[in-house]
């Protein structure tokens, strides 16, 4: 009887093993974002931000948060006064940005630099090479910018961009 009983015990245990392998869960696809050639990025514009700024979406969506993007300026192109509330970090990938955060000295940020700004940090660009200036951008959130003017209160997006081409012609 015991010969019986562990054939049937050893056939029950084939029999749960298959029913368990085939009732295993399924893996998610993986995404994947590889962009080897940054010039063939879709760059498009962004609505409250100088037209002179596109930017093309790598993973994620600036929408929803977060996402990882492109950031192009284009040469001379300033991006006044502002913050987020997400925090954010830029490596530059192209060009010379020059980046200052209120109340400190402006500073030409060089490839393959890296920045990482707190939520709220007041800060402004100014693409300053004679190319556009690209920068890959990383955003822990829903992508906001908020400008401020110089009493440090908050302003339009118009009154923004006219202040942007008023300091575009100015030294900082």
């Amino acid at each position: 009887m015991k010969p019986i009983i562990f054939a049937f015990t050893a056939l029950g245990l084939m029999i749960a093993a298959g029913t368990l392998a085939s009732a295993a869960p399924v893996k998610a696809p993986v995404t994947v974002t590889l962009l080897q050639d940054p010039t063939l990025a879709k760059f498009g514009a962004v609505p409250g931000v100088p037209p002179c700024v596109t930017m093309a979406s790598l993973r994620g969506s600036l929408a929803t948060g977060p996402a990882t993007v492109m950031v192009r300026m284009t040469q001379g192109c300033v991006v006044p006064y502002h913050w987020h509330t997400p925090s954010e970090e830029l490596i530059i990938l192209r060009g010379s940005p020059l980046g200052q955060m209120r109340g400190e000295r402006p500073v030409i940020l060089k490839l393959g630099s890296y920045s990482q700004l707190p939520s709220k940090h007041v800060h402004r660009f100014r693409c300053e090479s004679k190319e556009a200036c690209v920068m890959a951008l990383v955003t822990g959130g829903i992508f906001d910018i908020h400008f401020v003017g110089g009493d440090g209160k908050e302003i339009s997006t118009t009154a923004a961009i006219a202040l942007a081409e008023k300091s575009g012609k100015t030294r900082w």
